[in-house]
């Protein structure tokens, strides 16, 4: 799945990933791929991507997660 992990003026992150978690206002969420599409508006924690090198991680303040057609995006 594609992910996407951007601020205003620049991506954080974007790249193929196995998985990526963050908690929304809801609870913490795992995103794999083939998710049902879904958005969600994140709180204060961290978004953890993992992918075939490693797991990368970024504290966040908030936010907004999209997940549609086997892409993620994370807007903070």
């Amino acid at each position: 799945m594609q992910v996407v992990v951007a601020e205003v003026h620049k991506n954080l992150f974007q790249g193929e990933a196995l998985s990526l978690t963050v908690a929304t206002t809801e609870g913490v969420v795992t995103v794999l791929p083939k998710h049902a599409p879904f958005v969600a508006n994140l709180k204060s924690g961290e978004v953890t991507v993992k992918t075939k090198e490693g797991i990368q991680k970024f504290e966040i303040s908030g936010g907004v997660l999209e997940v549609a057609n086997d892409q993620v995006t994370v807007l903070l």
